[in-house]
């Protein structure tokens, strides 16, 4: 029986298929002495992100927006592509 519950388990842990729609906005390199930097702005499921690369090193931030500049104290909204 633990063997059959574990068979069922398994199975629907691999089943499980997870897509998201990722697009390239923009995509700059910098040149350094040591390093190129490579920075990319890209749409993943309707919202920006800014991916930073450096060598074997990959970060990822998520743009937010605030509809009134001047509202320092309204939470900023993630910005849409």
């Amino acid at each position: 029986m633990k063997k059959l519950l574990g068979i069922v388990v398994l199975g629907l842990f691999l089943s499980v298929n997870a897509f998201a729609e990722i697009r390239l906005i923009e995509e700059k390199t910098l040149k350094a002495k040591e390093f190129n930097y490579t920075i990319a702005t890209v749409c993943v499921d309707g919202y920006k992100f800014v991916v930073g690369r450096r060598a074997n090193v990959q970060s990822m931030v998520q743009f937010f927006e605030r509809e009134d500049k001047d509202a320092d104290m309204q939470p900023a909204e993630p910005a849409r592509c």
